[in-house]
């Protein structure tokens, strides 16, 4: 009886390390198996992915092809233009804002950041074509002669910031109020004229200025100063630069349904195609007798993006 239950535990005992064995092997082959099934997944999401970046790459060459044709029709109407409407002695009618222009489509120029070394080239322009503009300009030393002709021309000179730096002017009230007083003071020994026009930089509208605008708009007005914004923009400082096409369409396309047109643009050493638009720009406008090309007087449409805010 001894043998016959010793035998039987035995058997038993073999049976459960046989399930032991069994169960420690497909333990260790599902968990070699398991990663192994990951990377095959993992695998065929990258394929997946692959595929789906070659498919956007595609639809970005697609885009960037269209775009380039765009811009290339553009390119051929602005060429189209300065072919069939170029008159050599062609003069802006009118070209100062001391008569009744009700029913003209008014036009303001205006070049920011200037002066630079392209102003001259720019005012002679200007001059080709009768038109007058309104420069905010910059702080920029050597180029005091430009100051004065911009005013001798019968053009505008406003200020828009003494160095142009954000954190100087936005950081702090204080920091706003001394890059002002800056820049008036130093238009003023240039060229004994007070300024009495002003460009925020980034415009009025602009988020940089933590603090209360009212403190900014109340202090320009102590100083006797007239924010103006604009309602025209070229995109002539887009990041990379634009073709003088490209300028003078955005500006064509901006100026259409307004009585009062008031145009960003730029004076800088990095936007010459901004003055080769300005070709096309009046080319294109040379068989309309109804428009004007003014600087920004008293008399102007003021165009603020952000008005004081009043208790009411």
């Amino acid at each position: 009886m001894e043998s016959n239950e010793n035998s039987g535990l035995s058997d038993f005992r073999k049976k459960r390390i046989k399930i032991f064995k069994r169960l420690i092997v497909g333990t260790m082959i599902f968990f070699i198996t398991l990663p192994n099934l990951f990377c095959i997944f993992l695998l065929g999401l990258i394929y997946k992915t692959n595929e789906n970046i070659k498919d956007i790459n595609t639809q970005i060459v697609q885009l960037s092809q269209t775009e380039v044709e765009k811009i290339a029709s553009t390119e051929k109407k602005s060429e189209a233009v300065n072919d069939t409407l170029v008159d050599n002695d062609f003069v802006f009618k009118v070209s100062s804002d001391k008569e009744e222009y009700e029913n003209y489509t008014r036009i303001y120029l205006t070049f920011d950041d200037g002066p630079s070394q392209y102003t001259n080239e720019l005012l002679d322009v200007l001059n080709k074509y009768g038109a007058k503009a309104t420069f905010f300009v910059l702080a920029q030393d050597g180029y005091d002669e430009e100051y004065i002709r911009i005013l001798n021309e019968g053009h505008t000179l406003g200020v828009h910031s003494y160095k142009h730096v954000y954190s100087d002017v936005y950081g702090s009230l204080e920091g706003f109020e001394n890059d002002v007083n800056n820049i008036c003071d130093f238009v003023e020994q240039k060229t004994q004229v007070r300024p009495v026009f002003y460009r925020f930089p980034g415009g009025s509208s602009n988020t940089i200025y933590k603090g209360d605008k009212n403190e900014l708009f109340d202090y320009l007005d102590q100083k006797g100063l007239v924010y103006i914004d604009w309602n025209v923009a070229s995109n002539d400082s887009t990041f990379g630069g634009l073709s003088k096409g490209q300028i003078a369409n955005n500006v064509l396309k901006g100026i259409e349904g307004k009585s009062d047109a008031v145009i960003l643009m730029h004076d800088a050493n990095d936007k010459h195609s901004s003055i080769e638009a300005l070709d096309i720009i009046f080319q294109s406008l040379q068989g309309r007798d109804d428009v004007v090309f003014l600087p920004i007087t008293e008399n102007s449409e003021i165009i603020q993006h952000v008005h004081k805010k009043t208790e009411e």
